[in-house]
């Protein structure tokens, strides 16, 4: 699913450079000077979950516009993608490289808290930043922001009558914001989280196990995971070292989950012990033309 998003932003960047014309940091793609090649720009962290998805959906989106030289009336697109190693700090300083050069628009970050950062310099110098694994509801992104997963899943526990859930989340913008929003849809719902159980980026599995020790001794058993891909199978793991992952228990995984199915598959055995019986959401695109034609 996420490869269908980088390839749409990629098609999607072409489009603007055909039909609406624009000039950012001296490049005019006005139709009366065409230019050659375009630049774009792309940034994430290439080892991780997403990431290879990334960058071969980038790879064959830019491809298939190049080849045909009736999109873009004879421009190219030329790519150049950096990888942040899961730097936000390199995350920033390779979008300010960016856009001190030649780049009508730069792809990424991968992470919402940077996005916060670089979005601000981008609106200030006019280059579009387009992100499409950046869910945070505070944030402007191309995919759907994490408000309509949390309506989802409000849904879902509204309609089993559960009336307390516990979230277990990442403890930054990007996890906050999210669980905020699953808060106001379920009060709108006549239900509440009765527990925020935090965990700081990238913790150890000892704070894991800690956190989840509290967890456990809560009464309500219906448990929100809202956490990154690179570290949530641990959740996962340790809770099944716990022993609650057995019957009582109900988990739910907002679509960080879905994605580790769709790109890392097959898990390993006892990674996939670690999942039974969890329930996760995955995104959903509607059919459209522009998936045709990608396709």
């Amino acid at each position: 699913m996420k490869q269908q998003f980088a390839m749409n932003i990629v098609w999607l960047l072409a489009s603007m450079i055909l039909y609406n014309g624009f000039t950012i940091i001296g490049v005019s793609t006005n139709v009366s000077t065409i230019p050659e090649i375009v630049n774009i720009g792309a940034i994430f962290s290439f080892k991780s979950v997403i990431g290879k998805a990334e960058k071969v959906a980038i790879e064959a989106a830019i491809e298939d516009i190049n080849s045909n030289p009736d999109i873009l009336r004879g421009t190219k697109l030329r790519l150049q993608m950096k990888d942040s190693n899961y730097s936000g700090f390199m995350a920033i300083v390779e979008a300010l490289l960016f856009m001190e050069r030649d780049t009508v628009a730069v792809i990424g970050p991968q992470s919402s808290v940077t996005d916060h950062v670089i979005s601000h310099i981008a609106n200030v110098l006019g280059v579009p930043l387009l992100s499409f694994s950046s869910t945070d509801p505070t944030v402007s992104n191309s995919v759907p922001n994490d408000l309509y997963q949390m309506v989802a899943i409000a849904e879902i526990i509204d309609h089993h009558e559960w009336r307390e859930v516990i979230a277990i989340y990442e403890d930054d913008n990007h996890g906050r914001n999210g669980i905020a929003a699953l808060g106001d849809k379920l009060a709108e719902r006549r239900c509440r989280i009765s527990y925020k159980a935090r965990l700081s980026p990238d913790p150890t599995r000892d704070e894991i196990t800690d956190v989840l020790v509290k967890v456990a001794l809560r009464e309500s058993r219906i448990l929100v995971v809202h956490v990154p891909g690179s570290w949530g199978l641990t959740v996962f793991s340790v809770a099944r070292y716990l022993g609650m992952l057995g019957t009582g228990y109900v988990w739910i995984a907002t679509n960080w989950l879905s994605t580790i199915l769709d790109t890392n598959s097959p898990l390993s055995q006892d990674a996939m012990d670690d999942i039974q019986g969890v329930v996760t959401l995955r995104m959903y695109t509607q059919d459209s033309e522009l998936e045709e034609i990608c396709v």
